[in-house]
């Protein structure tokens, strides 16, 4: 089973700095930094229960090339299952908030990184400009319907683990005005460069397909961070 977690068809060269983007570990995860067109919107990125970080590194490697710096966060024990663990965690998302207060930050999370993401939102918002939500039910013990930041949530039709269905009914405890975006064909585990996650359903559209919808689903929400913090605004289509 933990095999099935374990990152798979990640280019060999995503944790290599080049002439676009820096990379760097930081101890809490690793951070990607374009060296050019350099934004003041950037994202952390908490990644599914039990899945390697580096899962999800392509992905946040694309986002830096784009201008916005990105940090893939760790779990830890690659879950977050005990409190302290939770406590760890958001301890270190609020270290890098306030290393760099210019930055408009926006929590991303997928699957239990999603959950992570709702709960760190509704017990320390401070800091934080906008949640995007993939491939997750969550919230769904609490209300986040009260939330002024803006809020995306990204969903696959084939995903097994996180249906439509049951996102519909805890819509309620999401802002009125939150954007969802479906991604047609899209399952749960090619969110990310893993292999295999029980209960999922089979993908109808490649993995790098579902990727490039993934991270323009990111860059828009990046850029609407940028147009209310007034910093400007890009859009990329889906």
């Amino acid at each position: 089973m933990f095999v099935g977690f374990q990152a798979v068809d990640v280019p060999d060269d995503v944790l290599k700095g080049d002439q676009q983007v820096a990379v760097a570990s930081t101890g809490h995860g690793l951070e990607f930094r374009g060296r050019v067109n350099q934004q003041r919107a950037g994202i952390i990125f908490l990644p599914g229960g039990m899945v390697q970080p580096v899962a999800y590194a392509p992905l946040m490697r694309r986002i830096a090339a784009a201008g916005y710096p990105a940090h893939l966060m760790y779990l830890p024990m690659r879950c977050a299952c005990t409190e302290a663990q939770v406590q760890e965690l958001f301890e270190n998302i609020h270290g890098l908030i306030k290393a760099e207060p210019d930055i408009a930050w926006i929590l991303a999370g997928h699957s239990r990184g999603g959950m992570l993401a709702t709960r760190f939102a509704h017990e320390n918002r401070a800091g934080l400009v906008g949640l995007v939500l993939i491939g997750t039910t969550h919230p769904r013990d609490f209300s986040l319907a009260h939330l002024t930041i803006p809020v995306t949530k990204v969903y696959g039709t084939c995903d097994g683990i996180a249906s439509h269905a049951k996102m519909r009914e805890n819509q309620h405890l999401l802002p009125q005005d939150t954007t969802w975006v479906e991604i047609p064909g899209a399952n749960h585990v090619q969110f990310g460069y893993y292999r295999h996650q029980l209960g999922d359903d089979q993908a109808t559209i490649s993995r790098a397909e579902q990727q490039r919808l993934l991270h323009a689903a990111l860059l828009n929400a990046l850029s609407r961070v940028l147009a209310r913090t007034g910093y400007g605004r890009s859009i990329y289509f889906l």
